[in-house]
């Protein structure tokens, strides 16, 4: 059950802002709390220090890998810069202030003397205004990524597979005596909503009509109607947003390793503003601050609600009763924190007790990122970037950071590279993220109840012959991936019980089959669930009343797989790589039948407790019987 709690509060499990929040705050979190925001963010998200970040990095790493910034001063310590150079290239300059949002402040402006000297008088920033951009049906477009950031040190860095694509709703023209047309020129929503020409998409369905657009849509339709390379676009914008999140990383890291206490306490999603020009050079506009999450259509409603559920389940907000629990106290650690990776030629058991939760930490990360993509750091991605990093203290090259202060550095990039991202580990496989990129809304997330289209049947049907193969010669699932699978069956069953609870048409054997397996599996949870269900006969309240109890069930049971078990690496147990592809496409049905086809039990450890499950190699159980 989720609970608001007074602002001055400080019994929360999250904290969500949409303002940069008080260093007071954030060191006095404790370990099972998160925050949105990481400290000093504002050397990514104002505009004259992103450039600023930008720049420096720029002259450290080579200019042209950093040229995806428009030429930009900031004001007014460059204006005597600008006006010179002004006149050698004479062209459109866009004006923003430093820390607005929304298209707020933002001027355009031409060569005249005059209507610069008018415009820089305040803390602007002034950058070159692109003037080709590549054009939709003759509109001008930019697009908003959704980038979050788990950790700075090491850095971990995932884009959302979806975005939205703003448009302009007047046609675009190259004309200097129009500059003053805001709706022409500037694509924010905030802009551009009041116009009469605005069409706001009604149909969720259909994600490429009126003047917002899903990502996926428009890679399909740059791809089918002007025969884009899409992969390589989207390629070039993956590296900006790495680049970028390195540029400021450095400026942050004192701020951070000074006032966050705990690894995980924060997290922070971005919004970053790229445009594309008619040569398919994407640029960065911008980086958002607690980008908008506000619903102005039903296409907003599903990208952004999937989005924010899957953020969620990445950052895994641990189940504490902030009132009446000691979490530090009562909340046991796992002896094993860590994947033993037969290939690793370092000595785990060296590790230092920060150096294991950070591993675990990550990997748990990483297995619950569902639509988020893990583009920093992977096998490529580390082979691509780490040369922008220290050596020593893995800090990025270039930067201003005080010279004392790099020697308190632990340099966590690194380590966390050669234990999990490595190219002999099981996270080394890069997954072909264009598909996900490009998929249709519609299949943006599988529905648990729609059924497959043929070709994903198909696959989805040799996939279970494979695994039933797999068993039948032996295999087995490992304890940790027992119970991932049976905590997909979970969801899918309280999906089923939901829908039967709303339509009134509640079957009575299957609720008190629900009940029966919450009453026994319930104890054997770290922390037991009390079962309590109203005696009379049965009706939607009761219903509603068990689905509730389910949900509270699977929440805990989760828990306690992230918290005492990690991916077992053994001979008989079933491949990562398979196992992680059945879980990713398998629904309920996939379940039952792998869990009939094999000749064993093969899921007989999911309800036992973790304690059992460690101490004891063979376990029966009738849940399934």
């Amino acid at each position: 059950m989720i609970t608001r709690v007074n602002s001055d509060s400080n019994d929360f499990n999250l904290l969500w802002s949409n303002n940069h929040v008080n260093t007071k705050i954030i060191s006095s979190l404790r370990s099972y709390q998160r925050i949105n925001h990481f400290p000093r963010s504002c050397e990514l998200t104002r505009k004259d220090k992103l450039y600023k970040n930008i720049e420096t990095m720029s002259h450290r790493n080579g200019i042209k890998k950093f040229s995806f910034v428009p030429e930009t001063y900031i004001m007014p310590k460059d204006y005597n810069r600008f006006i010179s150079n002004q006149y050698r290239h004479r062209g459109l300059w866009i004006v923003k202030p430093f820390d607005l949002s929304r298209g707020r402040g933002i001027t355009i402006i031409d060569y005249s003397f005059k209507d610069t000297q008018s415009a820089l008088k305040e803390n602007v920033v002034v950058a070159k205004y692109i003037d080709n951009p590549l054009l939709v049906n003759g509109y001008k477009w930019d697009l908003r990524l959704y980038v979050l950031v788990t950790s700075f040190n090491p850095l971990v860095v995932y884009l959302y597979e979806e975005g939205l694509v703003r448009f302009a709703t007047v046609k675009y023209v190259c004309d200097r005596s129009r500059i003053n047309n805001r709706r022409m020129h500037l694509c924010n929503y905030s802009v551009n909503k009041s116009s009469p020409s605005y069409i706001r998409n009604s149909d969720p369905e259909r994600e490429n009509v009126g003047h917002k657009w899903s990502m996926s849509a428009l890679l399909n339709h740059l791809r089918e109607e002007y025969l884009i390379n899409t992969e390589t676009l989207m390629a070039e914008i993956e590296d900006i947003v790495v680049k970028t999140i390195m540029s400021a990383t450095a400026q942050m890291l004192p701020a951070i390793n000074c006032f966050v206490p705990h690894n995980q306490n924060c997290f922070e999603l971005y919004g970053f503003d790229i445009l594309v020009d008619d040569k398919l050079k994407p640029w960065l506009l911008e980086v958002n601050l607690s980008p908008s999450l506000g619903i102005d259509s039903g296409l907003d409603s599903r990208i952004k609600s999937s989005m924010l559920c899957d953020l969620f389940t990445l950052i895994g907000i641990p189940i504490v009763d902030p009132t009446v629990f000691n979490f530090n106290r009562n909340v046991r650690r796992p002896k094993s924190d860590i994947p033993r990776n037969r290939n690793s030629n370092i000595n785990i058991n060296n590790l230092s007790s920060d150096e294991k939760r950070l591993l675990k930490n990550t990997m748990d990360q990483n297995q619950r990122s569902r639509g988020f993509i893990r583009i920093f750091p992977t096998y490529l991605s580390w082979k691509k970037y780490s040369s922008y990093l220290d050596n020593i203290n893995g800090i990025p090259r270039g930067s201003t950071i005080p010279p004392f202060y790099v020697k308190l550095i632990r340099n966590y990039n690194y380590f966390l590279n050669d234990h999990l991202f490595s190219e002999n580990s099981s996270f080394y496989m890069d997954i072909s993220r264009q598909d996900r990129y490009e998929r249709s809304l519609k299949d943006f997330k599988r529905s648990l109840n729609d059924n497959k289209d043929a070709d994903q049947t198909t696959d989805m049907s040799k996939l279970k012959k494979t695994i039933v193969k797999y068993l039948n010669d032996g295999y087995v699932f490992s304890n940790l991936q027992a119970r991932q699978t049976f905590a997909l069956y979970l969801t899918y069953i309280s999906a089923l019980l939901k829908k039967c609870a709303l339509e009134k048409n509640f079957d009575s054997p299957s609720s008190n089959l629900v009940l029966m397996f919450l009453i026994k599996a319930s104890k054997n949870l770290s922390v037991p669930l009390k079962i309590e269900v109203s005696k009379s006969s049965l009706s939607n309240k009761k219903a509603m009343e068990i689905l509730q109890l389910l949900e509270s069930f699977l929440l805990k049971y989760n828990y306690d797989t992230v918290m005492y078990l990690t991916p077992e690496t053994t001979k008989n147990c079933l491949p990562h790589k398979l196992f992680n592809l059945f879980l990713t496409h398998a629904g309920k049905e996939d379940i039952e039948e792998i869990i009939n086809d094999s000749k064993h039990n093969c899921l007989s450890s999911a309800i036992h407790p973790v304690n059992d499950i460690k101490n004891s190699k063979s376990l029966e159980s009738k849940v399934w019987k």
